[in-house]
């Protein structure tokens, strides 16, 4: 047989044999991680860490504030970010850094801000917002609303609601501080069974423990549920190999999950890693789907998991 024939012979045969694209070929690239230092983002980071490490990557995690979180995404100090709420919570966070940073993978969905009070409160008296307002209710609240840092989206909103709602008029004061005169407000009050209005968020480990009312929004101030994202850096997708990409994309927890790791945190005094890894013992088929394949055996002799 002629060089010529073998040759024709040998290109359609060779157009069969699938090619491997770029990101089919790539090898798990060293990664940082940005979270914002509040228990359930850090949960949530730290599932999302396990999956990239059973992918085989080194991730670093560094802790921060919502403002140097959301800068180090940003400015490419980190490639990835947990985590934005959107389309509403982080709304203005997120069209601060959107032409530097792309939405990589949804986590989970239903996360929302709102007010609430103690169920003790009637909620013949207070069902909504606008109820703080009335004079029988105002004779009875702490009109002091506890809030947390100003780059905390559940304080601006709160500083805008007292404006909508009228309740600066009202004797109704937001003020921003931190987790610790917040958290004491609530406890206080809920020992002497007095009169109070709590900022919140769900996930949180408060809305487990605590027999809590979300009071209605009818102005919609906060805006209703969000998803909750995994942000990368401009051009870190593009490095990732496809494989990681399959395993993030089909990542997806409940809101109740996220809480039952906070609760794990807040209440039992584990690490977020730990509260991760306890989420991940209970349920083994669930974190198997997303890595395609059972952990790598590195990834076994650094976690305790008991598959």
């Amino acid at each position: 047989m002629s060089k010529m024939r073998l040759l024709a012979l040998a290109i359609p045969i060779a157009s069969l044999v699938p090619r491997l694209s770029l990101a089919d070929d790539m090898k798990p690239i060293p990664l940082v991680l940005t979270r914002i230092n509040e228990t359930f983002y850090q949960a949530t980071a730290a599932l999302v860490v396990d999956v990239l490490t059973g992918m085989g990557h080194s991730v670093k995690v560094v802790d921060g504030t919502h403002t140097s979180a959301y800068q180090a995404i940003k400015d490419g100090t980190a490639d990835l970010c947990v985590g934005f709420w959107l389309p509403t919570g982080h709304e203005r966070a997120w069209s601060q850094v959107k032409d530097s940073a792309v939405e990589l993978s949804t986590i989970y969905e239903g996360a929302r801000f709102f007010w609430a009070v103690p169920s003790y409160i009637p909620e013949s008296e207070v069902s909504s917002i606008e109820d703080l307002a009335k004079p029988s209710v105002r004779a009875k609240m702490n009109k002091t609303i506890r809030g947390l840092s100003l780059d905390a989206s559940i304080t601006t909103e709160s500083l805008n609601a007292i404006g909508v709602y009228g309740l600066k008029n009202a004797g109704y004061q937001v003020i921003p501080g931190s987790f610790e005169p917040w958290k004491e407000a609530l406890n206080s009050a809920i020992k002497n069974k007095a009169w109070i209005v709590e900022p919140l968020w769900e996930p949180y480990y408060f809305n487990r423990i605590y027999s809590l009312r979300p009071l209605q929004d009818p102005k919609n101030i906060f805006k209703g549920r969000n998803r909750v994202i995994l942000a990368a850096h401009n051009g870190v997708r593009e490095k990732l190999p496809k494989k990681t990409l399959e395993a993030l994309s089909r990542m997806r927890v409940r809101l109740e999950d996220i809480t039952d790791m906070d609760v794990d945190i807040n209440v039992n005094s584990v690490t977020p890693e730990v509260a991760a890894r306890n989420w991940i013992n209970k349920h083994p088929d669930q974190f198997k789907e997303w890595l395609g394949h059972s952990p790598s055996t590195a990834y076994h002799q650094n976690t305790p998991f008991r598959f």
